[in-house]
C-alpha cells in the first residue's frame, strides 16, 4: 500500500506533466492515457489521484487562484510604512512567482490563457479570479496604503487598477505570442518589471514620501 507522502507525491507529479502537455499539445488535445504514460502510470491508475481531465483542469486553476490571491492587509503591508518602495509592495503582496517555480507557474497561466474561450469553466475562472478578482485586490491595497499615509488620500485607486489591468493584459499578450522575455524559456522576468515600474511611477506620484525605491 502506497504511503500518503507517495500519494501526494504523483499527485504532483501527475499535475505537473499535465501542465507540460496542456501548454506544448492544448487540453483538449492531450489524452488522459497520453497523460497517464508520460508518468509512468496506467489510465486506470491515474483516475485513482483524479476522477477526470476537468478535475485536472480545475485542480489547476484552484492552484493558481490560491496563488493569485495576494494578502493585501494592512498588517503587511505596515512594514513599508517608513520605508515605502515598489519592490517593498511586490515583496509584500507576494505577486512574484515564487523563486524557482516560476516556468511552472507561467505554463500554468499559458493553459488557462489557451482555453480561456474554448472552456466555459475557464472563462468563469478568467472573468471571475483573473480579471475582477485581481481588479478588487489591487483597489484594496491602495486603500490600505492611503490608510497608512504610504499614498495621499486623494489618489484615485481606479487609474491605478486600470493600469494594472492593462500591463497584466499586455504581458499576457506577449506570452501567448512568444515575445521577449516570457517564451520560450518562462522566466517570469516581463511581468514583474512591469507591475515593479508601475509602483515607482506610483510612489513617485502618488506617494507621501515621494520616493521611488
Amino acid at each position: 500500500m502506497s504511503s500518503e507522502p507517495e500519494t501526494v507525491s504523483t499527485k504532483q507529479k501527475i499535475l505537473e506533466r499535465a501542465i507540460d502537455l496542456f501548454s506544448m499539445s492544448g487540453y483538449t488535445e492531450t489524452t488522459v492515457r497520453e497523460l497517464a504514460a508520460s508518468v509512468g502510470l496506467k489510465e486506470a491508475s491515474l483516475y485513482n489521484h483524479f476522477p477526470s481531465k476537468n478535475a485536472i483542469l480545475e485542480h489547476i486553476l484552484e492552484e493558481y487562484s490560491q496563488f493569485t490571491r495576494a494578502n493585501f492587509g494592512k498588517d503587511r503591508l505596515s512594514a513599508l510604512k517608513d520605508n515605502p518602495t515598489a519592490d517593498g509592495i511586490l515583496s509584500s503582496m507576494s505577486l512574484s512567482f515564487p523563486k524557482g517555480r516560476e516556468e511552472y507557474y507561467l505554463k500554468m497561466l499559458y493553459v488557462i490563457l489557451q482555453e480561456q474561450h474554448r472552456n466555459p469553466l475557464v472563462k468563469q475562472f478568467v472573468t471571475q479570479d483573473f480579471i475582477l478578482g485581481n481588479e478588487n485586490s489591487i483597489r484594496t491595497m491602495i486603500e490600505n496604503l492611503k490608510d497608512l499615509g504610504i499614498l495621499k488620500s486623494d489618489t484615485d485607486p481606479d487609474y491605478w487598477v486600470k493600469l494594472h489591468s492593462s500591463l497584466l493584459y499586455t504581458f499576457a499578450s506577449r506570452l501567448m505570442l512568444g515575445i521577449g522575455d516570457n517564451s520560450p524559456d518562462f522566466t517570469g522576468m516581463g511581468m514583474t518589471e512591469m507591475l515593479k515600474n508601475m509602483y515607482d511611477n506610483m510612489l513617485k506620484l502618488c506617494g507621501t514620501k515621494n520616493q521611488a525605491g
